[in-house]
């Protein structure tokens, strides 16, 4: 916990490399992830025993950290390459709203600006702080502690994991399985189509947590930008007694046409206690203030137990009491398994193709997976016609 990180280097913690290919406005880039923490089990628990909360009272916003708020994208060739794709989208976007369906996560997104990695994996990644603070809640019976970690462990993930670097979507039934160095399990699968759901579920070693549930994504689409709401749920529960359920805010993505890049997390975030606790945090409602900042509290019933306050591009402090810096506390790797089952997104033949720079490939076998979940959706719904129609005439037969 200790350990202090530069600026420079935790805004680097995901770093991106650039290929050109072949066309002139086609750069393909990954993740490589670095500088993330891999410390055995024994070293963590360490940190976790002697953690302190931060002392620090300066307001300190990380280098990625735009002006009037949210995280910016810079790099010139990225954006030339995500806006290079942006006429096509934007037809499609028109002919869904000519035809009256204004559910953008059905539109298709080239190839040549995603990323090699599933969502699945992406959604993992909201675990990359617990080996600290969710062990730390763990060893606590203080349940508005464990809260305040949980709220912490969260927020912190924000300025790591808030991109404009799309994954690739996940296939209905596809998997992936990781795990993060503390001995925490972590499992996730893609269980609806449309709406586009996937799952997740996380288990703490020794059984000491679990953590699950659901991302269900609904984008929509501006002049200069796009709206994705997360209409999921998460829950964790702790093996004192505790359960905590909270859902997510919403993100903004503008620039996407012209003008300067940025992502914000925008709208209230609640978390909800089965021991009578509740937690309300605004983002972008802060007087004076870029719109990355947030406030809130803790609540029992009507009574206000704490006031919470900071930026998911700095830290966050409770009562004035500073849990999390972006310049101290490093976030953890969360390391996927290789493939194990045939349901893996690794298998994928454009995220193996995708992964080996091989754009036209990989953008062909995501059009020939798509054809497919296509076709798949068409015998679901037929099935279910049929299905239909035998209980109709089961029925009739039965009240004759």
């Amino acid at each position: 916990m200790n350990s202090t990180l530069s600026s420079e280097d935790l805004d680097s913690d995901i770093r991106i490399q650039q290929v050109q290919q072949t066309a002139p406005d086609a750069v393909q880039f990954y993740i490589t992830e670095e500088l993330f923490n891999n410390d055995p089990y024994d070293i963590i628990q360490q940190k976790v025993a002697t953690f302190q909360p931060i002392q620090s009272k300066d307001d300190s916003r990380c280098d990625q950290a735009q002006k009037d708020g949210g995280k910016k994208f810079e790099d010139k060739k990225q954006i030339k390459c995500m806006r290079s794709v942006g006429t096509y989208v934007i037809q499609q976007i028109g002919r869904k709203i000519l035809s009256g369906d204004m559910n953008l996560t059905k539109i298709s997104f080239p190839i040549k600006a995603m990323i090699a990695k599933s969502a699945l994996e992406k959604n993992l990644q909201s675990t990359i702080f617990f080996p600290l603070y969710i062990n730390r809640a763990v060893q606590t019976v203080d349940f508005m502690e464990q809260l305040k970690l949980v709220i912490t462990a969260t927020i912190a993930t924000f300025h790591i994991n808030l991109s404009f670097h799309k994954p690739l979507n996940p296939i209905l039934g596809e998997t992936v399985e990781g795990f993060l160095s503390d001995g925490t399990k972590l499992y996730a699968e893609q269980i609806s189509h449309h709406p586009p759901i996937s799952q997740f579920y996380g288990v703490g070693r020794d059984n000491s947590y679990k953590y699950f549930g659901n991302y269900c994504y609904e984008a929509s689409a501006g002049l200069n930008s796009i709206t994705l709401k997360n209409k999921g749920k998460r829950t964790i529960i702790f093996n004192g007694g505790q359960r905590i359920d909270y859902n997510f805010a919403y993100e903004l993505y503008s620039g996407t046409i012209m003008g300067s890049m940025k992502v914000e997390t925008l709208g209230v975030s609640t978390y909800q206690t089965n021991k009578g606790l509740t937690a309300t945090l605004k983002f972008g409602k802060v007087k004076r203030k870029p719109t990355d900042y947030f406030e809130g509290s803790i609540n029992m019933g009507q009574q206000e137990l704490s006031k919470i306050f900071g930026t998911y591009m700095g830290y966050i402090e409770f009562d004035g009491v500073r849990y999390w810096d972006h310049r101290h506390m490093q976030p953890h790797q969360v390391t996927i398994k290789p493939p194990f089952l045939p349901s893996d997104a690794q298998l994928r033949g454009d995220y193996t193709n995708l992964a080996a720079l091989d754009i036209d490939k990989a953008q062909i076998e995501k059009e020939n997976l798509e054809n497919l979940q296509r076709h798949d959706a068409k015998l679901r719904t037929k099935f279910k016609e049929i299905r239909r129609k035998k209980e109709e005439k089961k029925k009739q037969h039965d009240h004759d």
